[in-house]
Formats: C-alpha cells, sequence, structure tokens
C-alpha cells in the first residue's frame, strides 16, 4: 500500500512557503484577490449569476443550451447568449444587485488581508470587499478603487505609480481588472466583453493581410494602415495594465484559481519576451482532501506553473474557508502594517491596547497628501479633453 503523500508538510512546499513569507515581509508583494474571499459575505458564483441572469429569457430551448454551457463550464460562451437576448438595462442592474455593497461590507478576514504588508491589491471580482476593507484602516475619506477602463485611464496609471513609489505603504490602492459593480461599462463577463477589452479583434486578421500582401492584393501602405489597427487593437489598456503589473510586480494570488485563460496568455507571452531565470509570483492553493496526490502529481503541477512564472504553496483547508484565515493569521509580525488591525494572537503581542491607524491632526492635510496627486491627474485629463 502506498504511502499517502502530504503535498503540505512536504521539503518542496516548505521551501515555497518561506520563499513567499520574505516576499510578503518585504513590502514588495501586490495581492491578486479572487472570488473565494466574496464568498464569505455570500457573493454569488460565476455560474449562480449566469443562472438568475438567463431566467430573464423567455425561450426555454435557448435556456436549456445555456444550461448545458454552464455545465460544460463553458461560462463565457454562456454569458455571451444571456447578454445577447436579455435587455442590457435589466442586465446592467441586475449586475449591480448581484455585486453591489452587502451589510456588512466586508469581515475580519478582509481587514486581516488589506492589513498584511502588500503594497496594492488587484482583482477580477466586481464587489467592492477590499476597498471597503481599506477605507477602514486608511484614511476613509479616499477613494481607494480604481477601475480598468478607458474612462478613466488616468486612475490607472497613478495606481501603477503609487505600487512603484509609495515604499512606506501608507495609502494602497485595490485595482479593478474587470470592472466594478456600478461601472457597467468595464464589466467583463461575456466571450465579447474578453475579447474586446483584451485583444480587440481576431487575432487571425494578421496573418490574413500579410497573405494578401504576398499574393500583390493589398498595397503597402494599405497593409502599413492595417496592421497598426491591428497592433492598437491588440494593445488594449486591459492588456497593458496587466502586462505592466505580470512583467514588473511580484504578485501572490489568493482565492483565484489560475483557470482565466486570457490572463494566461498574458503571463505565457511575459515568459516568452522575457524568458526570466526564476519565478516573480506566488499562488495559495487549497487542499481540501478532494485530491489523493502523488509526489509526481505534486512535481507535475509545480513544473508546469514554474515554467509560467508562478511558485505553488499549498495550504490545508476546509469547506468553511478557514485553512486560508489560518494562513494569513500565521504570519509573522513583520508581515503587518506596525498601524494595522493585526490578528488577535499578535496584538497582544505588541500592545495590550487596540492600535488604530495612524492620522495626522489635520484631516484637511491627510486627505491632500492621499489623493493630491490622483486630483491633479484627473483635472489635466479634463483639461486635455475640453482641448
Amino acid at each position: 500500500m502506498n504511502e499517502v503523500f502530504d503535498i503540505v508538510s512536504c521539503d518542496e512546499n516548505r521551501e515555497s512557503q518561506e520563499k513567499l513569507f520574505k516576499l510578503i515581509e518585504s513590502g514588495e508583494g501586490v495581492l491578486f484577490v479572487g472570488s473565494g474571499s466574496s464568498v464569505r459575505l455570500k457573493y454569488p458564483s460565476w455560474e449562480g449569476v449566469l443562472r438568475d441572469l438567463a431566467e430573464q429569457i423567455t425561450e426555454e430551448d435557448l435556456k436549456m443550451i445555456i444550461e448545458d454551457k454552464i455545465s460544460n463550464e463553458e461560462l463565457l460562451i454562456a454569458a455571451e447568449i444571456i447578454k445577447s437576448n436579455v435587455n442590457l438595462d435589466e442586465y446592467n442592474a441586475a449586475f449591480e444587485d448581484f455585486f453591489g455593497p452587502k451589510d456588512p461590507t466586508h469581515d475580519d478576514f478582509h481587514k486581516l488581508l488589506v492589513s498584511v504588508r502588500f503594497k496594492g491589491f488587484v482583482t477580477t471580482n466586481y464587489d467592492p470587499v477590499i476597498e471597503s476593507a481599506l477605507k477602514e484602516i486608511q484614511i476613509p475619506t479616499a477613494d481607494y478603487g480604481v477601475v480598468v477602463s478607458e474612462e478613466f485611464k488616468s486612475d490607472v496609471h497613478y495606481f501603477l505609480n503609487s505600487i512603484v513609489h509609495n515604499k512606506d505603504l501608507t495609502s494602497r490602492y485595490h485595482l479593478y481588472l474587470h470592472g466594478k459593480y456600478n461601472t457597467p461599462s468595464s464589466t467583463i463577463l461575456s466571450y465579447g466583453d474578453y475579447v474586446e477589452k483584451y485583444n480587440g479583434r481576431d487575432i487571425r486578421e494578421a496573418k490574413e493581410l500579410y497573405e494578401k500582401l504576398i499574393g500583390g492584393n493589398l498595397s503597402i501602405i494599405d497593409f502599413e494602415s492595417q496592421s497598426k489597427l491591428k497592433e492598437q487593437s491588440f494593445r488594449t489598456l486591459h492588456y497593458k495594465a496587466i502586462y505592466m503589473l505580470f512583467a514588473s510586480q511580484r504578485l501572490v494570488f489568493t482565492g483565484f484559481g489560475l483557470r482565466d485563460d486570457f490572463l494566461n496568455k498574458i503571463i505565457d507571452d511575459i515568459q516568452d519576451d522575457f524568458d526570466p531565470l526564476e519565478t516573480n509570483h506566488f499562488a495559495l492553493m487549497s487542499n481540501n482532501g478532494s485530491k489523493d496526490w502523488t509526489r509526481k502529481d505534486y512535481l507535475t503541477k509545480k513544473k508546469v506553473w514554474r515554467s509560467k512564472g508562478v511558485e505553488l504553496v499549498f495550504f490545508n483547508d476546509d469547506k468553511d474557508y478557514g485553512g486560508i484565515v489560518k494562513f494569513f493569521e500565521g504570519l509573522s509580525q513583520n508581515s503587518f502594517l506596525s498601524d494595522s488591525i493585526q490578528p488577535d494572537h499578535l496584538a497582544a503581542e505588541v500592545d495590550s491596547t487596540t492600535v488604530e491607524p495612524e492620522t495626522s491632526e489635520n484631516k484637511e492635510e491627510d486627505e491632500s497628501i492621499n489623493s493630491k496627486l490622483l486630483t491633479k491627474t484627473r483635472k489635466t485629463a479634463e483639461e486635455l479633453k475640453r482641448k
């Protein structure tokens, strides 16, 4: 009988965990938060959202097709069918209802996450959970949420600057990669949304244009103008923002299954472009006992993700997601901001009294420190529009 392989306690996983701990303590990591963190507040799953949206459709045959797509995990296609067959205003209203603020807006786990020494936060979620938690431990009057959208691209630039220059971690921001519940134009849910925001045009067009040029059916001038359009459409704001993040920062994924094909394509592009010598990112992976791991399984999976620049770190979990709470609570004192909310056992080591976030005596001065550059960039963008 083969001995059960303990994927969490094995030497390789412990080594990866230590590397992750060092990154967190350094304050150089950016936390990428997946939908797993929002499940705690009863936000719906992607499948649940699609099934609820499909209720707006009256044609039973179409509903059956959508259900079949959802069952086969073809969620982007299911979302595209739904979006093409429901009233857009009702679709957007339902979306806001699904992902708008709840009561409470966040819980102790989210406060714990944002108290860790991460210099920024990124999510593909639509809910404001992380942003709300940030407001509690930082100056609450500042706007800490940034949506990736052409409408707010100066804010995106500000976010990217903040994770480079904010060395003391006094004000950190939350980037909504796939939109926010109250900005329908920015949300990415269906296949068409992904193509528009990440790729713009069918990638095959460039090859077809080139073949026409070789065949003499397209002038060089036409080809160049078409190619420029193609290049611009491929390098969308979403693509550029994610590419810059993944290429220049060290991300820690939690509650995120790494199954997003579009994001994985960008990771592969970076590996092809730079051929980095070591892994930059970490992904926390739940081991909830649903899979009997062998050493070969583990090493194979680890090798695949290392080739993409991602180091896997496994932790023991349960059906109530208690394992991830224990993981972050188990971080060293040096992994938390000195003036933030700390786990009970760490707070007791520092001080027996409650530690409040530091603020200056002058509230207006605090607000100026946190929002001066953001206000300036917005004003500059408005002035350019008027010109």
